[in-house]
């Protein structure tokens, strides 16, 4: 549990430059509408810098822009000068894409009196951060004793949760190496939820790393996950990040201890969103816990006795759950989202990326060309042809696609002047905005590239900056450590 005074004011400063401008007062939490009502009062020429600022570096989605002030604020140094506290190859992309961030914070830190803000709000954060320290204990205790693990302080391996009213609705869950870091308002109601869930990765992740599921019927299983229309594109064609995120799904489930009708509506849920693993690993972990190992112990054994083709035989014909909306994103992507007709060009990408999932890299080749003749510099669009033709054996010319994926994505601004489209084109659709997803894949499969060229130092830059992307999925950030792993023991990434 911390308390950071930097977070605090570099999000006050995304505040003081227009975060969430447009939602009404009695539409947010009391805690954060009685600071932003502190805020609003600040009208020097430190707030004018910051809205010009805040204006040159918003992204499309509220949620993706505050995301970037957060990791700004996780790696910057002390007030008042709010100078990175880490080396310029540790810097987040995100954060890095604010530059010139610092000196505005700095600026208006010290012009606004934000340490005097502070100050009178600190007592309720220490308040909040009493509760969540509670939560936090309750669950550590719960989970270590279910995977029947003593835990050991570790400075390389980490996991720090902090209370932010300031952060939004959202939650902001990343990994920067081995640092977990959750920052979330704890006035929401979702906080147990969050924090479980980011605490089961915490100490879950490193077994999914360790330890893979069969190499026969992978590609069965996947083929049948990629027919879920919930599930994240990432799980469809990655079996350890599915592993994962089904491991940590089932111990949920077993740690709640719920009645055996509420565990099966769970499973079916988790199976009909496409977590296509979790039954058997469910089953398996019942098998665990009338053992005496630990789960670390025996979740090799666990994983290896996974049939993949007897689920994948299984579930064959199995109805998985509809989107309940037009959308090719997944339901939990979509919540708060508003209802809306898919594009023409949403349509196609969704179109190529289902094709890619099913391996039909023909198809998805002439779907992804025909988005870029249209809609040029589309990133999504730009990956997934870069996929494509990387699995077709075309590796320069998809290093050169993800090369330019990355550019347009850290720099946004840049990329969209760029970016050739037709007036009337551009109001009919508009290319998605950057897409954390997106970036963070790039860098892996980059790092990929990299790592069977033999370029092992590369490789690394290139997952160390996967992991550094705030918002990136899991996925992602499975697969990142994985091939950090592999690198740094000189073997290369399966």
């Amino acid at each position: 549990m911390q308390q950071d005074p930097q977070l605090f004011a570099v999000l006050c400063a995304a505040h003081a430059g227009g975060y969430q401008q447009g939602i009404p007062e009695e539409d947010l939490p009391p805690l954060e509408a009685a600071i932003r009502r502190e805020i609003a009062k600040q009208q020097g020429p430190s707030v004018e810098a910051l809205r010009e600022f805040y204006r040159n570096h918003e992204l499309a989605g509220s949620g993706e822009t505050i995301s970037r002030y957060v990791s700004f604020g996780l790696v910057s140094g002390p007030p008042p000068n709010f100078i990175l506290a880490v080396s310029q190859e540790n810097v987040p992309p995100d954060a890095a894409s604010l530059e010139g961030l610092g000196p505005l914070v700095s600026a208006y830190y010290t012009q606004e009196h934000v340490d005097q803000l502070y100050a009178r709000v600190r007592p309720i954060y220490e308040r909040h951060a009493g509760e969540i320290e509670r939560i936090l204990g309750q669950f550590t205790l719960l989970e270590a004793g279910y995977i029947r693990q003593i835990l050991k302080p570790s400075m390389e391996h980490t996991l720090t949760v902090y209370p932010e009213a300031l952060v939004g609705a959202r939650s902001n869950f990343r990994i920067y190496g081995g640092r977990y870091a959750l920052v979330l308002d704890p006035t929401r109601e979702s906080v147990r939820d969050d924090i479980r869930h980011a605490l089961l990765h915490f100490l879950l992740d490193p077994l999914a790393l360790a330890h893979h599921p069969p190499e026969a019927g992978r590609k069965a299983i996947l083929d049948v996950a990629s027919r879920a229309p919930r599930l994240s594109p990432e799980f469809k064609s990655d079996i350890e990040a599915l592993t994962d995120e089904c491991l940590v799904k089932a111990v949920e489930l077993r740690i709640q201890h719920l009645p055996q009708a509420q565990q099966e509506e769970g499973l079916a849920a988790a199976e009909a969103a496409g977590f296509v693993l979790i039954r058997p690993i469910f089953n398996g972990l019942i098998a665990y816990e009338k053992s005496e190992d630990s789960l670390n112990s025996y979740y090799e054994r666990l994983i290896a006795k996974v049939d993949l083709n007897a689920e994948a035989k299984r579930l064959a014909s199995f109805q998985f759950a509809a989107l309940d909306q037009s959308s090719s994103a997944p339901v939990e992507e979509r919540a708060a989202a508003p209802r809306h007709e898919m594009s023409e060009l949403e349509r196609w990408l969704f179109e190529g990326e289902s094709q890619l999932a099913h391996k039909d890299t023909r198809l998805a080749r002439a779907t992804f060309q025909r988005v870029l003749e249209k809609y040029p510099d589309v990133p999504r669009a730009q990956f997934g042809l870069a996929v494509a033709v990387i699995v077709d054996g075309e590796v320069d010319r998809g290093r050169e696609l993800l090369e330019r994926v990355v550019a347009e994505l850290t720099n946004p601004a840049s990329a969209a002047q760029s970016t050739r489209m037709g007036a009337d084109s551009a109001a009919a659709a508009r290319p998605p905005a950057p897409d954390p997803g997106t970036l963070a894949w790039a860098h892996v499969w980059l790092g990929r590239i990299h790592q069977e060229g033999g370029r092992s130092e590369q490789a690394g830059v290139e997952y160390r900056a996967a992991l550094a992307v705030d918002g990136a999925p899991q996925g992602a950030r499975l697969a990142a450590q994985h091939g950090l792993a592999a690198t740094e023991s000189g073997r290369k990434s399966p």
